[in-house]
């Protein structure tokens, strides 16, 4: 079972709670289950129960991680956006006992995000403004049919998924990754410097990406190996079922 937090907003003055339609087919098209873990403050009672019956985690869609969560600057909680800190909570929680057992995370955009901040590192407020960038990272004017090019590490996952040097991607996001936690190693790279993509090679799987590979599969089969290496690490941690901590 792959757990996903939903994303909440309000719809006609009530809350409605959603996952992108992407996520759900890929993860099914893995043969995984995914359950949707709503943004209620119930959720966090029920935690101990969704983190039982865990096997993969997938960190996706939402609003920016709160500055509280990392060592903001003063420019960093100047600039960051909406917010959802029962979503930070609810997501951390989970983290925190995949992290623990070894279980495969993916984080997509905000999701590397919170990982990073989570193992250490710091996240600029607005990539564009603090760092003066010319490259931009979100246009809103073509919003799905934008593309920038990141240069992939060699010897990386990335790079063998993709079988090339540069690839280009979509954006969609202001927030980026200021300073990358220790146990990660940078996998790609923005003409501007930013990191596209981390992961830590010790761990079973453990992976942020800045794009979104699940909105480009029929521009590069490197798309799909991202979700299908996802998928297999869930499997073969299903099949070993070790003991989980507690």
């Amino acid at each position: 079972m792959v757990l996903a937090v939903t994303r909440r907003e309000i719809r006609k003055n009530k809350y409605i709670d959603y996952l992108g339609e992407y996520h759900l087919d890929l993860l099914m098209r893995l043969r995984t289950l995914p359950v949707m873990v709503p943004v209620v403050r119930g959720a966090m009672t029920c935690l101990p129960q969704y983190r039982r019956e865990m096997d993969g985690l997938l960190l996706v869609e939402g609003e920016d991680v709160g500055p509280a969560r990392y060592r903001a600057s003063r420019a960093d909680r100047e600039y960051v956006e909406e917010t959802d800190l029962l979503k930070d909570e609810i997501e951390i929680g989970l983290a925190r006992h995949a992290l623990r057992n070894d279980l495969p995370i993916l984080g997509i955009c905000r999701g590397s995000h919170l990982i990073n901040v989570l193992c250490g590192g710091t996240l600029y407020g607005d990539v564009q403004k603090q760092q003066g960038s010319r490259l931009k990272h979100i246009d809103y004017q073509h919003y799905d049919t934008y593309r920038h090019p990141v240069t992939l590490v060699q010897g990386s996952p990335l790079a063998r998924w993709y079988r090339r040097n540069r690839i280009k991607v979509n954006s969609y996001h202001h927030q980026g990754v200021r300073r990358l936690a220790r146990r990660f190693e940078p996998m790609a790279y923005a003409a501007d410097g930013l990191i596209e993509g981390y992961w830590d090679p010790s761990a079973a799987f453990l992976m942020g990406l800045q794009f979104h590979p699940e909105r480009m599969l029929d521009e590069y089969d490197g798309n799909w190996q991202v979700w299908k290496a996802f998928g297999s690490a869930i499997h073969k941690g299903f099949r070993r079922r070790p003991r989980l901590k507690r």
